[in-house]
């Protein structure tokens, strides 16, 4: 968990001045991008407060943003993007979201479809109640959170890497290539690697 407070506080040092395009296709993508950076900091403040299945909801909030915003920034038509802006509707899948942005550069290594086929369906029960939170509330005849220290490590894991690619996108939009070549070192090394939940 240090790695990634840590790597959370260096992107909180690099954000204040940064400079996003004032239109749509870069604003909004920007305030989605920082959305998910603020769910990846609640996750990883829940876990260390034991909250640990308000943690495990936001996982899917988190990734859901980012997709929203690489999608918004990255492929999405200027209708489509006055559609979001004048009725909150993204009219196409988290699927079709998705395999439009790995059509292309800089996503056309599939991680957001292997992310999405492998934790999809963990990420809308932890979020929606399902069976995969409901699961976890029973030790013994007690009702108390029950998590395994290897899938709070998977989520804050998650959270970091996917806080990390959501900061290179901002930083890449302020066109600060020496911050994105920072943040995809980081991402090199090893500092985070991504665990499907």
């Amino acid at each position: 968990m240090a790695k990634v407070r840590g790597i959370l506080e260096w992107i909180d040092s690099k954000l204040p001045g940064m400079e996003i395009k004032g239109d749509h296709r870069h604003r909004i993508p920007a305030q989605l991008y920082d959305l998910a950076l603020e769910h990846a900091a609640s996750i990883l403040h829940l876990i260390e407060a034991c909250r640990y299945a308000s943690a495990f909801a936001l996982v899917r909030c988190e990734f859901e943003c980012f997709v929203r915003g690489a999608w918004i920034h990255h492929r999405a038509t200027d209708d489509e993007i006055e559609q979001f802006v004048k009725k909150d509707e993204v009219r196409p899948r988290m699927w079709q979201l998705i395999e439009a942005l790995e059509q292309h550069p800089p996503f056309e290594d599939k991680l957001l479809s292997n992310i999405k086929e492998k934790a999809w369906n963990p990420m809308n029960g932890y979020t929606h109640g399902g069976i995969h939170q409901v699961s976890r509330r029973l030790v013994g005849d007690l009702i108390e959170p029950a998590f395994e220290e290897e899938s709070l490590l998977e989520v804050v894991q998650f959270a970091g890497i996917m806080g990390l690619i959501a900061f290179g996108e901002i930083a890449a939009m302020a066109e600060r290539e020496d911050i994105v070549a920072e943040a995809q070192a980081m991402m090199d090394s090893g500092a985070v690697q991504i665990v499907p939940c």
